[in-house]
């Protein structure tokens, strides 16, 4: 008789035990997958929310004069060398263009309304309100994208001004509708800012095509921003492509504080299924202490014994590994999201199969080390009193 046919008749004579025994591997196994699979959700939909959250990737004209704008070094107005509407296109030819989720170009340009100095900021709307998803405007309805012929005023403009919404501003002879008002926001340019439609402003300005500068707002999740940052210096001549360190900073040290937490559970979680797994085991072998004897006794040697304890415990360990992996992926595909309240799709990922079942066939030798060492310290002897 193999030693494997003597590893089956066990586990069929012992069908409670071995069914708690898959089943602690199922729980582990699935608790894990669940976890992995969710976590790696709420990753994906941390870092899109965050790569969303304002721009990340800065473009400006390739300089030495320069002004500031809400932190940030832009190019001067008034300056000859400006940017060109067709680096839009050229942006969205790039490898990862995929990652682009949000490209907002601007032309900044200075005038006088009602005898104050006021920056005005030709825009694109859909792609602005996209970018400043933490704007809170009045006057806007959510997902409302203001017409041509209607303007955005920043909160100390609207005040310094005495405009409201539906209020009509006259801008270089030109009659506006205000449509909103934005909430002050801290950030002295978008609060004393004036928010035109950028073709009206090229037009008023008499400066076609031209822009200031381009705001870009990149997913991260799959590529690395330093990544899309090369590509776009390489595909746009006469530019300084810079990404936002502190942006990307701030991501980073969020999406490591998660890996973190994944890890330390799952962790928990392996030492947990050895733990009972091995207890399972030993108890296993304490019970079968006169077979143990009599297998050494008619000639079985330690390494046999050793095999047999093993091959239980693996063909157990796979199975559990198989079906909790399948209980913890649907679990997850089929709540997780739910759950996490994460705006992305878990979809089922066979390739967490293989690692399922490396890491119950892991735990499962692991736990049984210690019990198949046991067994073969028996002296047959002391066995045999048991028969």
């Amino acid at each position: 008789m193999r030693l494997t046919d003597i590893a089956f008749q066990n586990l069929r004579r012992r069908k409670m035990r071995s069914a708690l025994l898959v089943l602690s591997v199922i729980i582990g196994v699935a608790s894990i997958i669940f976890l992995y699979a969710t976590t790696q959700a709420m990753k994906e939909d941390v870092a899109n929310k965050l790569d969303q959250f304002g721009s990340n990737i800065i473009i400006l004209p390739d300089t030495g004069e320069a002004m500031t704008f809400g932190g940030i070094t832009v190019e001067a107005p008034t300056q000859i060398k400006e940017l060109d509407m067709s680096l839009i296109s050229l942006m969205k030819t790039i490898k990862n263009k995929e990652t682009l989720a949000t490209i907002a170009p601007k032309l900044l340009v200075d005038t006088k309304i009602k005898g104050q100095e006021i920056l005005l900021l030709g825009v694109d709307f859909s792609q602005e309100l996209h970018l400043k998803k933490w704007w809170k405007l009045d006057g806007i309805d959510k997902n409302q994208i203001p017409a041509a012929n209607e303007v955005i005023l920043g909160s100390d403009a609207a005040r310094s001004l005495g405009l409201s919404p539906k209020q009509t501003i006259t801008i270089k002879g030109q009659d506006f509708t205000v449509a909103g008002i934005v909430q002050p926001t801290g950030s002295t340019e978008n609060d004393q800012a004036v928010f035109i439609d950028l073709t009206v402003l090229q037009k008023l300005s008499n400066r076609p095509n031209a822009i200031s500068l381009i705001e870009a707002a990149a997913f991260c999740y799959t590529c690395p921003i330093d990544e899309v940052t090369k590509q776009l210096t390489a595909i746009l001549p006469g530019t300084k492509v810079t990404a936002l360190r502190s942006t990307l900073e701030s991501r980073n040290d969020t999406i490591s504080k998660f890996n973190l937490f994944a890890r330390s559970v799952s962790l928990i979680l392996f030492l947990a299924s050895s733990l009972v797994i091995t207890m399972t085991m030993k108890s296993s072998v304490e019970e079968r202490t006169r077979e143990i004897g009599i297998l050494r006794a008619i000639g079985f040697r330690k390494r046999h014994i050793i095999q047999i304890v093993l091959t239980e415990s693996g063909l157990l360990s796979v199975l559990g590994g198989l079906l909790g992996y399948l209980l913890g992926m649907g679990a997850a595909v089929s709540f997780g999201a739910a759950i996490v309240k994460a705006q992305v799709q878990i979809p089922w990922q066979f390739n967490l199969l293989v690692y399922a079942i490396s890491v119950s066939l892991l735990i499962g030798i692991i736990a049984s080390s210690y019990p198949a060492r046991k067994a073969v310290r028996l002296d047959p002897s002391n066995s045999l009193r048991y028969m």
